[in-house]
């Protein structure tokens, strides 16, 4: 299918696609050099004991993270053994952000079957600041999660209900941040646009990617509290992540961290409950605002972000940008805010006091609640 839509294009916009993405290859290769603090701390001893261990090493790391993403470092090891660390941790997360952007090109196109708006999605995502510094330049994995929910919102919107629970299933074998999309799939379900069966395709994909980790010798309990245990760490109320927590003190952490998840649960169900009363037909623009609403929303009011967990928000806003034209500030302030959220760890500077961030989110979710809810309750 998609061979068949390259053929459908024109020449020019054949030649137009591969010289920029050329272009925003060169431009990752170019930063495959630096090595960030969670590189020295983390992916380089992991990718050192797979080296030397092999697979078994998915059994005697100590790590925070699904075995899923190692098992990507695990074949990159296999496939590339003389390739240097850094480049072989930094290069699936370069991968998939040109998945992303692909996704991001086909997302588009429903909007804009004809005419140039797909390919300029498409560019924007690769050259769009924040998804250049997060796999590139930092060697994070957000892009690899963020891919898959990109591929549910567009199976959301064409109707593919199955695809979108594998997809969705996919993201959370990847990363728990995955879950900011959640609140989204239960309100389809509540509204007869996504049948419940679809949505055990999520625990099985989670069940199915742990399978060799279990084979391999570590207990199948700790593989299925991984993300239990990683809610533990870093007691923070934020973690530089521009959300409410900028406003509030730390040192209220042990009082504020329960009440804030407690809270976050209230307002997904106010969510569910606001998209489930009305009686408007969920169009596919309408989706993708509740969408965009949604991975906005508990990333601002979950306490322990870090200033990555706004990534997904960052590249879904680029399609909120493209279906609703008179909103194109707010791709442009979610990219310039976690612009400004990186500063911090990757160069040691504060451009922008993390309070005037949060506000600028703040005003964000605000006017896209606004025209959730007038979409919604016309």
């Amino acid at each position: 299918m998609f061979l068949k839509r390259l053929h459908a294009l024109p020449w020019t916009e054949l030649i137009i696609l591969a010289t920029g993405t050329f272009l925003a290859l060169a431009l990752r290769l170019s930063l495959l050099s630096f090595e960030s603090g969670d590189y020295h701390t983390f992916f380089r001893p992991w990718y050192q004991a797979i080296q030397e261990q092999g697979f078994s090493a998915v059994v005697s790391l100590k790590y925070d993270y699904t075995p899923t993403y190692l098992y990507l470092l695990y074949w990159m090891s296999v496939l590339f053994p003389k390739l240097v660390p850094v480049a072989a941790i930094k290069l699936p997360s370069i991968a998939f952000d040109f998945l992303s952007a692909y996704l991001m090109f086909q997302l588009v196109r429903l909007k804009y079957p004809h005419g140039p708006a797909p390919i300029f999605a498409y560019f924007i995502v690769l050259f769009a600041p924040t998804v250049v510094l997060n796999s590139a330049f930092w060697g994070q994995s957000d892009s690899i999660y963020t891919a898959f929910l990109l591929m549910c919102a567009y199976f959301l919107l064409t109707d593919d209900g199955a695809y979108a629970g594998l997809a969705f299933g996919a993201a959370l074998a990847f990363k728990l941040q995955a879950i900011f999309l959640a609140p989204l799939l239960l309100a389809l379900v509540l509204k007869g646009r996504l049948a419940w069966k679809h949505l055990l395709w999520i625990p099985l994909v989670y069940l199915i990617l742990i399978i060799p980790a279990w084979a391999a010798g570590r207990p199948l309990v700790d593989l299925l509290k991984i993300y239990l245990d990683q809610s533990r760490s870093y007691p923070f109320l934020t973690l530089n992540a521009p959300t409410l927590y900028s406003w509030l003190p730390e040192s209220l952490y042990t009082v504020l961290y329960p009440a804030g998840v407690i809270w976050a649960v209230c307002l997904v169900f106010l969510f569910m409950l606001v998209v489930f009363k009305s009686r408007a037909k969920l169009t596919q623009g309408m989706i993708l605002n509740l969408g965009m609403l949604a991975v906005l929303l508990l990333p601002f009011i979950l306490p322990k972000m870090h200033e990555r967990y706004f990534y997904p928000a960052d590249l879904i806003s680029i399609a909120f940008g493209f279906f609703f034209p008179e909103q194109f500030f707010i791709p442009i302030g979610m990219g310039l805010i976690s612009f400004f959220a990186y500063q911090p760890f990757l160069f040691g500077r504060q451009l922008v006091p993390l309070e005037i961030q949060a506000f600028g989110v703040l005003v964000i979710l605000v006017l896209v609640t606004h025209k959730a809810i007038r979409a919604l309750y016309r």
